[in-house]
């Protein structure tokens, strides 16, 4: 067995049928991975319902070996494993035992149903070809018969009679059909519903009056009920019937609403006034609502049932009125659920009666006689995917060779991602973003999680993560797009939704405080640039109101003056008043710079990183001037890169696979080579040429852009000039 290097882990690689034979000699605590969710794995999906054959919903060490076994058992000739392609040569099915030996003829029979060029090999497009032609015929192997295979009309229509009363079963071929157990059930259950049907007659007390008489009884049954119990409620209580009316008011203000509140408010109100006898009389007034009806149930059922002489209705008379009719309820509830009444008695006795049933018992037989070869044609199919993919499914289990190699594809792998001018190349399908976050958060790897849409405006088709791990994040922010490319090369449209901060390069932690320093100073700046600006655009305002006023003041004056015969000599100006001097400010205390200070502040924050930096510190506190600050900036810099390669150290790949529902035994650190598999800037074609010519236009008007450089680099050094020169003069710097 050979372990081969990937990223620092010894993984056991397996490429051929050699390897592929010693994955159980090795504990499953050294697989790379003992579990996954089949929703995760990219590849045919009639190969994971065979890998799973109990529907768990996942792929596990014990199903791995278990599908090694039975291609072994099948398969005589092994090369094709090393290959990985969908067809295989006859001959190297394995016909000494009996299940290789069906597996061959059903081989040599697709061949020649499909007359297939070279009969020599099988592949899986033909044997699926053939197997969407069998399933639509009759003899399927399921055991299920859809109407539209049988030859005989009155066959067809019993078949389906018998699913519009008990339902289908799904086909082979995609139809619903009646197997033996809906045959079993319709036949029975219909014997139950004619039985039934013949105690139907004795059960009805009045004839055929009893189902309309009934309805009656039901319908009024609960304003009925309701009446009594208005009764009991005077009796107890004993107040006078006119407290249940309503008041003078109440009455008005319900004229005022609309019909369709007052009809509301008579389906509420009792049958009739309530009396303290608790009987109705049946010549009684009623709810406007519901005199017809009433009347029907006076003069057809209650009168009937008490006898033509009854002149009220009591609780108890109308118990004996319900009673009338318990037999025949009895009777309905014990009709069988089936709907054959859809069918009438008339076709149910010809078809209990005659040889329908029989005939599609002889054809569910004649389907399931073709069961053992329809499943050798299913174990064709299945030995061909495991041909195809086993071996690739093993490197994703075993080993994780296929997530490290850049010219492979692992299982997991939903495509690539180009966004911000970069590709992303492992993009991992999420089902539920916040529950993926809270662990993949604990990778330290700078994370972009996306949502995917096939057309703008429609729903999102799913979520994809993608870890960041070379370069710089650029761009990247919530709500910028990019184009995901499945593995199909079908384009989507990406939007991020959310990001995981953290450190992609040493460069870019380096630089990070000083990026969020800057951010924070601009919007500073920004704000207080837009507050001195509204400022000085008010008082510029008021000057001008100012002015304008003073102007107007001085002219009303000078006419004033001009009317009664007083005024300035002429050449006489007034001198403005003496605008005091400024006091001077009293300039506080300068203590410099204290690099001292600072050092020692980053010294205790840091004092765990060691004897060193300790030294490191020392030597810049001795520093004054200019030099303290840039030793500040270094040891910032150099602290940040720092703690950022110690965070880059811990970045943990696995973590990622463990958020999407994987078990894990590996950890999958992140070195520099497979960082640029994952994250990357393509390069350009090999006969690419760089023409540096600006193709843009230049004004003449404008400096050249070396010119601009030039003036702004001796701006900023004169200013650099100038405030050094300041602060020596002050006394800031010694």
């Amino acid at each position: 067995m050979r372990f081969r290097n990937f990223g620092g882990i010894h993984q056991f690689m397996v490429s051929d049928e050699a390897d592929l034979a010693r994955i159980d000699d090795l504990d499953p605590a050294r697989w790379a991975a003992t579990s996954a969710p089949l929703s995760d794995l990219h590849c045919d999906p009639a190969f994971l319902r065979y890998i799973d054959p109990e529907t768990t919903g996942r792929v596990r060490v014990a199903q791995i070996i278990e599908a090694r076994d039975w291609l072994f058992s099948r398969l005589g000739q092994r090369d094709a494993l090393r290959k990985r392609v969908e067809v295989i040569p006859v001959a190297a099915i394995d016909d000494k035992g009996e299940a290789g030996a069906g597996l061959r003829a059903a081989a040599e029979r697709v061949n020649r149903e499909q007359k297939v060029a070279d009969a020599k090999v099988i592949t899986l497009a033909d044997v699926q070809a053939f197997k969407g032609a069998y399933a639509k015929l009759l003899s399927n192997g399921d055991g299920v018969v859809p109407a539209e295979v049988v030859p005989e009309e009155d066959v067809q229509a019993f078949l389906k009679d018998v699913m519009e009363v008990v339902g289908g079963t799904p086909d082979r071929g995609g139809s619903n059909g009646v197997d033996a157990d809906k045959l079993k059930l319709f036949v029975s259950q219909g014997k139950v519903w004619q039985e039934w049907r013949a105690k139907g007659a004795a059960a009805k007390p009045w004839g055929d009056d009893t189902e309309a008489a009934l309805a009656l009884v039901r319908e009024m049954d609960p304003k009925l009920e309701a009446y009594f119990i208005h009764c009991e409620l005077l009796r107890t209580e004993a107040p006078s019937p006119e407290s249940l009316r309503l008041k003078d008011d109440d009455l008005r203000a319900l004229r005022l609403k609309a019909i369709g509140e007052i009809e509301l408010f008579l389906q509420g109100a009792p049958l009739s006034a309530p009396r303290v006898d608790g009987a109705l009389p049946l010549d009684a007034s009623v709810n406007e609502l519901y005199r017809d009806r009433f009347e029907a149930l006076r003069d057809t059922v209650i009168r009937r049932a008490l006898g033509a002489g009854a002149t009220s209705l009591s609780r108890a008379d109308w118990r004996r009125v319900k009673a009338t009719f318990d037999g025949y309820t009895a009777w309905e509830k014990a009709k069988p659920a089936e709907p054959f009444d859809k069918l009438g008695d008339d076709k149910m006795k010809a078809y209990l009666d005659g040889g329908l049933p029989a005939k599609v018992e002889a054809y569910i037989a004649l389907d399931l006689a073709a069961a053992k070869e329809i499943g050798q044609i299913d174990d064709l199919e299945k030995l061909i995917l495991y041909v195809r993919w086993l071996v690739e499914l093993v490197n994703n289990f075993v080993n994780f060779s296929a997530i490290y190699m850049p010219m492979q594809t692992a299982l997991i792998e939903a495509g690539s991602l180009v966004i911000d001018g970069r590709r992303l190349d492992f993009c991992l399908k999420v089902a539920n973003r916040a529950a993926h976050k809270a662990v993949a958060v604990l990778s330290n790897i700078y994370l972009v999680y996306v949502e995917v849409l096939e057309k703008e405006g429609g729903a999102v088709a799913y979520q994809l993560m993608a870890p960041v791990t070379g370069g710089e994040a650029g761009r990247l922010r919530v709500g910028k797009r990019g184009l995901f490319i499945d593995l199909k090369d079908k384009e989507y449209d990406a939007i991020v939704t959310e990001i995981v901060d953290n450190p992609i390069s040493v460069k870019q932690a380096a630089f990070a405080p000083f990026r969020r320093a800057a951010a924070a100073i601009s919007s500073k700046i920004e704000q207080y640039v837009a507050t001195a600006q509204a400022s000085q655009e008010s008082a510029m305002q008021a000057r001008a109101e100012a002015g304008v006023t003073e102007a107007q003041a001085q002219v009303e004056a000078g006419a004033t003056q001009v009317g009664t015969g007083v005024g300035v000599a002429r050449g006489a100006v007034t001198p403005p008043p003496a605008t005091p001097a400024p006091s001077e400010p009293t300039r506080p205390a300068s203590e410099g710079l204290n690099p001292n200070s600072l050092i020692l502040g980053g010294g205790m924050a840091l004092a765990g990183i060691g004897a060193v930096l300790g030294g490191i510190f020392g030597v810049i506190s001795s520093l004054t001037g200019w030099l303290a600050i840039l030793g500040v900036v270094l040891t910032v810099m150099g602290v940040s890169a720092l703690l950022g390669w110690l965070k880059l150290r811990r970045r943990d790949m696995a973590l990622l696979l463990e958020a999407s529902g994987w078990a894990v035994n590996v950890h999958m650190t992140i070195t520099r080579p497979i960082a640029r598999v994952f994250a990357f800037v393509p390069e350009l074609p090999k006969d690419a040429v760089l023409d540096r010519t600006d193709m843009l236009p230049v004004n003449p008007e404008d400096e050249s852009h070396a010119g601009r450089t030039v003036v702004l680099v001796i701006l900023l050094a004169a200013v650099i000039t100038g405030v050094w020169f300041l602060r020596r003069r002050l006394g800031l710097v010694h």
